[in-house]
């Protein structure tokens, strides 16, 4: 995958970028999950990435044009421009976080031509996705098509309540948008979660709409990466494919 570091609304993002298959006009766009907030629950951590990008190997995994496009703050950036703790905890899905993500999926859009994008987020990652597709930002996106969650937070209120967190007081909640009938919508959940509960997706999905599949023997990071081939096969290819 080729390093980048992209221009967003505001902040910088690091990316991966891996077409290779430059004339389909298509591409699969990653986004991670939240990584470490906080340290122990009680302090807020200096550098909030990962240390287990599972997006990323699921990317990897991935035969179609790939973007695997970073947070604003997130992967070594935590100190750069106007990057603020408020940026990866209270305000982690606010409007000027989605607002610089989308600019940085339109910068690779217009560079490679892309006319098909596909929003894959993982755990708080599918909260982000979910945001850019919501009626507040899609239009702002020519490209897009479809998006596909991962265990994604998509009832914010609900999972801060059911674990007991301080509320993001300073994000927004996809439950809490509507989303355009043109956009093909998938989630993934595991039956095994105990992080983000297949009831919360459940919920989202008889409120908002969209294909969905819960997976037996699956919790929130186990076990993804044996499934994604099968699963980008048989569900996720079929849905990011528009007939030309």
């Amino acid at each position: 995958m080729q390093h980048r570091v992209i221009k967003g609304d505001g902040f910088n993002h690091i990316a991966y970028l891996r077409i290779k298959q430059p004339h389909s006009r298509r591409i699969h766009i990653y986004i991670e999950g939240d990584g470490r907030p906080w340290l122990d629950g009680r302090e807020v951590s200096a550098d909030p990435t990962t240390k287990q990008p599972l997006a990323l190997s699921l990317a990897n995994l991935d035969s179609e044009n790939i973007l695997y496009l970073g947070r604003p703050c997130y992967m070594g950036l935590f100190q750069d421009g106007d990057c603020k703790d408020i940026y990866w905890t209270s305000a982690r899905y606010s409007p000027v976080v989605v607002q610089s993500m989308v600019a940085a999926v339109n910068d690779i859009a217009a560079e490679f031509d892309i006319d098909q994008s596909t929003l894959i987020g993982y755990s708080g990652g599918g909260s982000l996705a979910m945001l850019m597709a919501s009626d507040l930002f899609f239009q702002q996106i020519p490209s897009l098509v479809s998006v596909v969650t991962i265990a994604g937070n998509l009832d914010v209120a609900s999972w801060t309540a059911h674990h007991g967190y301080l509320p993001l007081s300073d994000s927004l909640d996809p439950a809490k948008l509507n989303y355009p009938g043109t956009l093909k919508f998938l989630h993934f959940g595991g039956a095994e979660d105990k992080n983000v509960s297949s009831s919360h997706l459940l919920n989202f999905v008889s409120l908002h709409g969209g294909q969905y599949k819960i997976l037996a023997d699956i919790d929130h990071s186990c076990c993804w990466l044996q499934r994604w081939p099968e699963l980008l096969q048989k569900d996720v290819n079929p849905i990011g494919r528009v007939a030309e």
